[in-house]
């Protein structure tokens, strides 16, 4: 009872504050648009607005046919609306799909000033009704891959994650998602997510109070089941709050197939942040470059249900060094009783977590993402203070439309055992691929050395190789 009279009144002092943020915003409407104005496979956007009218050669674009195509071969124009509602005047669109058309391009080339792979939720496959006036989106995906392991068969007792098990074929994940995310503005908005997803990824990241299961190759979870709210309060920008189970903020890959880079995770994804948790968060966009989030959970991995005998707190800061939004800096701070899973049997009694992570698009071709996740556990049975260090960087190259080069190079420092059961310093390198030919299909083969300084891996090993691929069909 003490422990949930704890939660509700913290839960009550996070909605008082109604403090944090989201690192994404529209551009605003100037003069000239931000986006670029020319290419797409021929198109042509960003033709001059004269008195609000759109004009295309001359004309006002409210005179042509809604779709205008030359003969065989020649250029592509594709009529563009006024600003509407804070949005630039200049809207990207596929080529071969109308203004204003709902659905996603069919086309198999993706735009190009937008490379890289087509999120599930963009491709727009199902037509909710109303779904334009309440923006209700359904959509899914199917993970599913093959690993080879130096080390044997079975599951690898460390890395790599998700793709756990060596020398053999997984379903890691059939998701399906119902949301209505949040359009911020000056309004009061509402929103709410529910992620459900099944097979092996959820039956290793089963959450304390969810499905229980015997399987380690096939489980169920959701992992989101929230609803938010968006607060017109303190800033242009407001306030967003979020209430339930959500993945969490902490960490940039994920543990959803098609929000990372790579078929395999790392090893501060496993062992150093917490996946997913059920909590309050609130988020303050406090101005256009600088967001503010703060957070009570029921600590690690849970499902409306607490894991230790207190709440745990977060807290992160994302600050953008411009406006344009290229360089992303993020400060992190999670702490409390079993706020990150330890190795069976040492775990302590208050964890501490830092995070820090330095993201920048050097250009529209490539993406550099630095993190560090450092942290301590006091009074772990039969060792004091576990302590853990940790630095990665990533680079993500998109080389074409279809096709990006993907490199992870990783330092995870257990100093104790007490986050995978081994004291050792880690290393891995990987890299690997990311092809995506259509906008529904991504195929993503990897090559993975693991190595450590005390024989950890399997058949008291201190190296692994991994080769493996997956194949993600979003619908």
């Amino acid at each position: 009872m003490r422990n949930k009279l704890l939660f509700a009144a913290s839960v009550a002092a996070i909605l008082g504050v109604s403090m944090t943020a989201q690192a994404q915003q529209l551009p605003v409407a100037t003069g000239s648009s931000p986006w670029p104005t020319t290419g797409m496979s021929g198109a042509t956007l960003g033709q001059p607005i004269v008195n609000g009218t759109p004009m295309i050669g001359g004309q006002p674009a409210s005179a042509l046919p809604p779709q205008v195509l030359t003969q065989p071969g020649g250029p592509q124009v594709i009529p563009v609306q006024p600003p509407q509602d804070g949005l630039p005047a200049t809207v990207p669109v596929h080529p071969g799909q109308h203004v204003g058309d709902c659905n996603a391009c069919k086309d198999c080339t993706p735009p190009a000033d937008n490379w890289g792979p087509t999120m599930p939720e963009d491709l727009k496959l199902f037509n909710i009704p109303c779904a334009d006036c309440c923006g209700v989106r359904f959509y899914g995906w199917l993970d599913a891959g093959y690993t080879y392991a130096s080390t044997g068969q079975g599951i690898l007792p460390i890395e790599p994650r998700e793709n756990r098990f060596g020398r053999e074929f997984l379903l890691n994940e059939i998701a399906l998602v119902l949301d209505k995310p949040l359009k911020g503005g000056c309004q009061f908005d509402w929103g709410f997510n529910a992620t459900f997803y099944a097979g092996a990824d959820a039956a290793l990241l089963r959450p304390e109070g969810g499905f229980t299961t015997e399987n380690p190759r096939f489980g169920a979870d959701f992992r989101n089941l929230y609803v938010s709210a968006h607060l017109p309060l303190l800033t242009e920008g407001g306030v967003d709050v979020k209430a339930g189970r959500m993945g969490t903020v902490i960490g940039y890959e994920s543990a959803l197939a098609p929000y990372r880079p790579f078929y395999s995770n790392d090893y501060q994804w496993f062992y150093a942040e917490d996946g997913a948790f059920t909590g309050v968060v609130a988020t303050w966009h406090a101005n256009k470059q600088l967001d503010l989030l703060a957070g009570i959970t029921m600590g690690a991995n849970t499902f409306f249900t607490m894991r230790g005998d207190s709440p745990c707190y977060l807290g992160q800061m994302n600050y953008w060094l411009t406006e344009k939004k290229q360089t992303l800096f993020s400060v992190g701070l999670y702490m409390g009783n079993n706020a990150i899973l330890a190795a069976p049997g040492l775990a302590g009694d208050f964890d501490t977590t830092i995070e820090l992570r330095l993201q920048h698009d050097w250009n529209k071709y490539l993406t550099q993402i630095i993190q560090s996740d450092d942290g301590w556990d006091s009074n772990v049975p039969g060792v004091g203070t576990g302590e853990w260090y940790s630095l990665y960087n990533i680079f993500v190259l998109h080389t074409s439309p279809c096709l990006d080069l993907t490199n992870r190079v990783e330092w995870f420092d257990d100093v104790n055992g007490t986050r995978t059961g081994v004291a050792a310093n880690y290393g891995e390198v990987t890299v690997g691929l990311d092809y995506h030919p259509i906008p529904c299909l991504r195929l993503r083969p990897e090559a993975r050395y693991d190595f450590a300084d005390q024989p950890a891996f399997g058949s008291g090993t201190h190296s692994q190789f991994t080769a493996a691929i997956d194949m993600v069909l979003s619908f």
